[in-house]
C-alpha cells in the first residue's frame, strides 16, 4: 500500500491568524504580537494546559491525530517590547489551521490523518493519507514469508 504525505507550511503571521481566529471563536482572549518561535514542550506543560479540554467537530471529520502534546509559543509584542509564551495544545493549533484551509478554501483531504509539525520559521501540517493500488484491491497484498 503506498502512502501519500502531504505537508502544509503556515508562516508564523498565518499560524497567528489562525490561532487568533479560532481563540476569539471560542472566546479566549490572546495576547496581540508575532511568533517567534514555536516548538513542543515537555509532559508537564499538556497536563496544566486548560485548552486540552476545547475540542472541536472538525478533530474528527478532518481525522487529526489526537496529540497529548503542548505547544509553547514565544510570542513578541513590538508595542510593549514583550515576549510572552502561550503554552496551548498541540490539537488546538491543528483544528486553528484547518479552519484557517477551510477559510482561505485550501484543499484537503477529510480522511487522511493530520498531525503538527515545526520548522525552524513555521508551522507544518502534515498529512498522510494511504492509496490503495489495484494491487491492494484485489487482496493479493504480499504475506511477509514471500
Amino acid at each position: 500500500m503506498a502512502i501519500e504525505i502531504r505537508r502544509l507550511i503556515f508562516t508564523y503571521p498565518e499560524a497567528m491568524a489562525a490561532i487568533a481566529d479560532f481563540a476569539n471563536k471560542n472566546n479566549i482572549k490572546f495576547p496581540s504580537g508575532r511568533i517567534v518561535r514555536a516548538q513542543y514542550a515537555g509532559s508537564d506543560e499538556y497536563e496544566i494546559n486548560p485548552l486540552k479540554q476545547i475540542k472541536s467537530e472538525l478533530q474528527k471529520d478532518y481525522n487529526i491525530k489526537d496529540s497529548p502534546r503542548s505547544v509553547i509559543l514565544t510570542v513578541f509584542s513590538d508595542e510593549t517590547l514583550e515576549q510572552k509564551y502561550l503554552n496551548l495544545a498541540a490539537n488546538f493549533v491543528s483544528v486553528a489551521l484547518i479552519e484557517y484551509c477551510i477559510k482561505y478554501k485550501i484543499m484537503l483531504p477529510k480522511d487522511a490523518e493530520k498531525s503538527l509539525d515545526f520548522s525552524d520559521f513555521s508551522i507544518c501540517l502534515d498529512i498522510n493519507k494511504n492509496v490503495f493500488t489495484a494491487a491492494d484491491k484485489s487482496n493479493s497484498r504480499l504475506a511477509l514469508e514471500d
